[in-house]
């Protein structure tokens, strides 16, 4: 009945075991981790933040202006979408809006449904700069 010994006292690990251990060996691997991802230009956006661009009518008319709309992850920040639109479209926006969209109720086949709830990003450009949405 080993579980009625957990309260006496632990066996002392030996200060050599613990020496043993290198410290600086775990900082090296995310260094080289990050610098990978800097090298391949990741940066540190997530590609999962910008799902694809939200292509309506109204959508190509603000493009026209110099803000495009982006259906993006329903955890994803404002901070996070600037940095994503910076790291894959090279282009720095100057303000980030994000509207939530609600889950809107549907009946397919006499089934009562919803479809999902989401976010869109409005990302703001300067003249002159244009990103190209596939």
């Amino acid at each position: 009945m080993a579980f009625l010994n957990s309260k006496k006292e632990k066996k002392a690990v030996p200060a050599s075991a613990k020496a043993l251990v290198p410290k600086t060996a775990a900082t090296k691997k995310v260094a080289t981790v990050e610098g990978v991802k800097a090298a391949k230009g990741l940066g540190t956006a997530r590609p999962h933040i910008l799902m694809h661009p939200h292509v309506t009518e109204k959508a190509s008319a603000s493009a026209e202006k110099g803000v495009y709309v982006f259906r993006v992850a329903t955890t994803a920040g404002k901070h996070e979408i600037a940095e994503a639109i910076r790291v894959f479209y090279k282009v720095t926006p100057l303000k980030v809006t994000i509207v939530t969209m609600p889950v809107k109720r549907r009946i397919v086949k006499g089934k009562l449904g919803a479809s999902a709830a989401g976010k869109k990003a409005y990302v703001y450009l300067k003249k002159g700069e244009k990103i190209e949405a596939n």
